[in-house]
């Protein structure tokens, strides 16, 4: 069992569409306290930091990663690894050196009763399970030749705000329908082939049919085993990266989504399903990678699934987090990333969202977007880096679809805030339209 961190999840749900004459309400949802299961003895080392403190991550260490000492007071260098603030309990990822060398670990370790999902894609990577960690350790010193790398499997998760200001604090200025007109899409601008021809991964919790999305625009993969309803958080950023529906508009509509989810309802992964789906959109040939879920901790097969899509050319976007903490989360925190903080209509650093000196800031106050509850579509306004970094990803689409290296055109392009570098990087999104006189910048 695991408690779901931090604090509670706020949405606007609008439904004028809807002929109802309410136009919108407040829909609080509380997440303080809840359990949801996860099999027997597999929970969180502990929750996150409360609401309005400051967030902070353990030293990073470069021994994380290394293979144990099996020789020398193993359980302890193995509770070292695997253990850590923010994990999955009595779970862990071993990396090996080749798939021979998993394959013989796999049969023993499921005849000794751990178990064992994966691996995926040529990662040679495994999610273990296991009632102590010293049946994990004795499975391991069975090993002939190299060790495999263990990390924790760290928790990931959509990134929850934390509480909001006194009255009159500053980074609360909404956004609202002057959404795209800040961005550089003025109204009557026809926006709608913005990314034609790019493909955009969108990790999250599962994208639902609605009509902001064209016909044959998104493609699915289900990498979870829950069979439960969607969270409609992707849903959400998936119309804020190319909806077409006004209300729920994006900044590439042209561009294709590639539906990767990885959360169920609840909204929670891990480490190994966020570097399955990393794997995933390289296999599947996506140009940009919008992660707008948050880890606080740095697992190796994330890492290096991370680096092998930066490798590729692909632009990965991640959220910094809304914590109000000075530090970016994984993945953002991964150099390449680019990272995505947020900011109020009055540009100011919206008043939840890390810093840590990000890539970039983008409008996360009062955003207008796809939701859905259940079968039912509707219209939703919300706040969060989680919407800053779709509309990154967008835009990073509309630059790729114009022949344009996607990360100097969004730092180029910035405008300026009145916020610090350190907590808007380059400045504040901004997507203006084709120039057909400038020639592409690479």
């Amino acid at each position: 069992m695991k408690p779901i961190p931090r604090a509670n999840l706020i949405l606007v749900i609008a439904l004028s569409a809807c002929g109802l004459g309410l136009g919108a309400w407040l829909m609080l949802r509380s997440i303080d306290g809840m359990r949801p299961e996860r099999g027997s003895g597999h929970r969180l080392a502990r929750t996150y930091d409360s609401p309005g403190k400051t967030a902070s991550l353990p030293p990073s260490r470069t021994d994380l990663a290394e293979s144990p000492d099996l020789s020398h007071a193993s359980l302890d260098a193995l509770r070292e690894k695997v253990v850590r603030p923010d994990a999955w309990e009595n779970e862990a990822l071993l990396t090996f050196s080749d798939h021979a060398a998993l394959a013989a670990f796999a049969t023993r370790a499921t005849a000794s009763g751990i178990g064992v999902t994966g691996p995926f894609g040529g990662a040679n990577t495994i999610r273990v399970s296991f009632d102590s960690l010293e049946r994990l350790r004795d499975a391991l010193a069975d090993i002939d030749g190299e060790a495999p790398t263990v990390s924790a499997n760290f928790s990931v998760s959509i990134p929850n705000l934390s509480a909001p200001p006194a009255a009159g604090g500053t980074g609360t200025a909404p956004f609202g329908a002057n959404l795209l007109p800040s961005l550089g899409i003025d109204a009557g601008t026809d926006h709608s082939s913005w990314g034609e021809g790019v493909t955009v991964a969108v990790i999250d919790s599962g994208v639902s049919p609605h009509p902001a999305f064209r016909e044959g625009q998104i493609t699915h993969l289900d990498l979870t085993t829950d069979g439960g309803s969607f969270n409609a958080h992707g849903t959400a950023m998936a119309s804020l990266v190319a909806g077409g529906l006004p209300g729920a508009e994006g900044l590439a509509p042209g561009a294709d989504i590639l539906d990767i989810r990885i959360a169920g309802k609840d909204g929670l992964s891990d480490s190994f399903l966020l570097a399955r789906g990393i794997h995933a959109a390289i296999e599947r040939g996506a140009e940009v990678i919008n992660i707008s879920m948050a880890a606080y901790g740095d697992a190796q097969p994330v890492a290096a699934a991370v680096a092998e899509a930066l490798q590729r050319g692909i632009t990965v976007v991640a959220a910094v987090g809304n914590d109000r903490a000075g530090i970016k989360a994984w993945p953002a925190a991964y150099p390449g990333v680019i990272s995505v903080s947020g900011v109020d209509a009055d540009g100011s650093l919206a008043y939840f969202s890390n810093t840590g000196a990000p890539t970039i800031a983008a409008p996360s106050v009062g955003i207008p977007s796809a939701y859905s509850d259940g079968d039912e579509a509707l219209l939703a306004t919300g706040n969060g880096t989680s919407q800053a970094t779709a509309l990154v990803s967008g835009a990073a689409a509309a630059f790729h679809s114009r022949g344009l290296d996607a990360g100097i055109a969004l730092t180029r392009n910035a405008r300026p805030g009145s916020a610090k570098k350190q907590e808007i990087g380059a400045g504040i999104l901004f997507l203006p339209p084709p120039n057909p006189s400038r020639s592409p910048t690479r």
